[in-house]
């Protein structure tokens, strides 16, 4: 996984890091998952304009999210 990423939506989504570790007080877990969702149409967004041009290397949304977070098979 992209921790980095994961990471940041973290901090987006209320939780704090510091020295003494994790502080998840203020998180919210649905906005967690928003934030997640929201990536994933982020990638996909764009296909029905990267699919028209020709000459441009297509990755299949499904690899290409894979891809983005980090996840491998």
């Amino acid at each position: 996984m992209n921790q980095h990423l994961i990471d940041q939506l973290l901090h987006k989504a209320g939780a704090r890091f510091g020295a003494e570790g994790t502080d998840y007080s203020d998180f919210t877990s649905s906005k967690f998952a928003e934030l997640i969702v929201q990536e994933c149409i982020d990638i996909i967004a764009p296909y029905t304009v990267r699919m028209s041009r020709p000459g441009e290397e297509y990755l299949h949304p499904i690899l290409e999210i894979k891809q983005h977070f980090g996840v491998e098979e």
